[in-house]
């Protein structure tokens, strides 16, 4: 099966403990109306998002390190590949002791999120990114779409996606452009740029994008 690696792409990312705040809760609730996408529900009732009718939404271990909890999902698409995943109550901070400031920060597209509120009042938005090091000891080239705070940073210090939700905590809803669907003589910068085009880049987006407050 092929993976989708849904980690995030900052190496300076630091989460100051991935164990567990709380045990893995029931499955969430999905609800559908005629014609429209199914809506997912968080089982802490904070999060909902709509998604493909084909893809799966499943609830695993928590990555919380809040300890006011919070939940982790992924979701996969029709062959079972993970596309995205969703985690809440996360705790973290960007350190940066080296910035890489030739680094090539590239923004393919981007839209805002008003319906997704932070508690600590930053703005939201979606973003598909990518980020070429300026030398391979750094890192190779990344591109993913996420749903992130808007905070200023644009790559010197890797790619940092995450959004603020509650007063103490966040989270990230994100997946990454998978090397694997590059096509052939293609680099994978091109690629991933290509790749906005595509349907499946689409209904990514769209999926993304639905993620609202269920407060």
């Amino acid at each position: 099966m092929r993976y989708r690696n849904t980690t995030l792409a900052a190496t300076t990312l630091l989460v100051l403990s991935m164990s567990s705040c709380a045990p893995a809760a029931d499955t969430g609730e999905t609800s559908r109306a005629a014609g429209a996408w199914p809506s997912y529900s968080t089982t802490d009732g904070s999060l909902a998002f709509e998604h493909r009718p084909d893809w799966t939404v499943e609830e695993i271990q928590p990555l919380a390190n809040d300890p006011a909890g919070g939940v982790s999902i992924q979701v996969n698409d029709a062959e079972g590949d993970l596309i995205a995943q969703l985690d809440t109550g996360i705790i973290t901070g960007l350190v940066c002791s080296d910035p890489d400031e030739a680094a090539q920060y590239t923004e393919y597209d981007s839209e805002p999120m008003p319906e997704l509120d932070s508690a600590q009042g930053t703005d939201q938005r979606f973003v598909y990114h990518s980020l070429a090091f300026s030398t391979p000891e750094r890192g190779e080239p990344v591109a993913t779409y996420a749903v992130i705070s808007e905070l200023g940073d644009r790559g010197q210090c890797g790619l940092f996606d995450f959004f603020t939700f509650t007063e103490s905590s966040g989270g990230r809803f994100a997946g990454t452009y998978s090397a694997e669907d590059v096509p052939s003589g293609q680099s994978y910068l091109d690629g991933a740029a290509a790749y906005e085009n595509s349907a499946e880049f689409r209904d990514v987006k769209r999926m993304l994008v639905s993620l609202r407050d269920m407060d």
